[in-house]
């Protein structure tokens, strides 16, 4: 079965959410996608809320669709981590701690939005994350990834070898909604076999202008546009950007 999802997905459990986990799946399900991984911030969890995000995610997955959950841990300002299926709360004693902790529960962990380091990633992290996101819609924009993604991804696989790449939505609203999808093959549309593709990196990060598979190869329109585009495209951002604080 050859299916496509969003990955680092909020939903009204987190604070800044504007969609519940049902509106989300409805959403997505609309645009043609299969799967969701849910990526809630921690700080805005408790008991209740973690035993909703496990109960909603199933409540919202059927045969034609799976709400994968997840929980986003910022240990510090600057690293957070993604734990994908990851139902329990972690203490953020340290950012190779918490990597440790969602691998021991089965789980997946990513290293989130890497502009926050200044695409700078400590070799320690490096090694203890299992993916990186080489492209945060939320943080690089929506179109390609930024031209330093990748340069930063080669220094972490120098570190980490295994370390996979990832492409991921930073969900919080349907005006940031890109048709970025993970794709990949599973023999059925439920959360272990899914969790399982990621972790092996047996999927393809594909949009409309750029495709890049887990190990970090850019198909050679994509790496070219990267090149020749995204600079620019950053630099539309933060002129506009600067424009509404201005008139604000």
């Amino acid at each position: 079965m050859h299916i496509k999802g969003a990955v680092h997905v909020h939903s009204t459990l987190s604070r800044d959410g504007t969609l519940t986990i049902a509106e989300l799946a409805r959403y997505f399900k609309d645009k043609g996608y299969q799967f969701l991984a849910m990526g809630e911030h921690a700080e805005d969890l408790n008991d209740a809320k973690v035993r909703a995000l496990r109960e909603q995610s199933a409540a919202n997955s059927d045969a034609n669709f799976c709400v994968v959950p997840g929980i986003e841990f910022a240990v510090t300002r600057q690293i957070h981590i993604v734990g994908v299926s990851i139902v329990n709360l972690i203490a953020l004693e340290s950012p190779v701690y918490v990597a440790e902790q969602i691998r021991a529960q089965g789980g997946m962990s990513i290293l989130a939005h890497p502009k926050r380091l200044g695409w700078e990633c400590p070799p320690e992290l490096a090694r203890a994350v299992d993916a990186a996101e080489i492209w945060n819609i939320g943080y690089d924009g929506k179109y390609l990834p930024s031209p330093k993604a990748m340069p930063c991804f080669a220094k972490m696989r120098e570190a980490n070898p295994k370390l996979l790449a990832m492409a991921s939505h930073d969900f919080h609203r349907v005006a940031s909604f890109y048709g970025l999808r993970i794709e990949m093959d599973v023999p059925s549309l439920v959360p272990e076999p899914i969790l399982e593709a990621l972790k092996r990196g047996h999927y393809v990060a594909r949009s409309a202008f750029y495709d890049c598979t887990s190990d970090g190869h850019e198909s050679a329109l994509g790496s070219a546009l990267v090149r020749h585009v995204s600079a620019r495209l950053e630099k539309m951002r933060k002129a506009r950007n600067g424009m509404a604080r201005r008139t604000t």
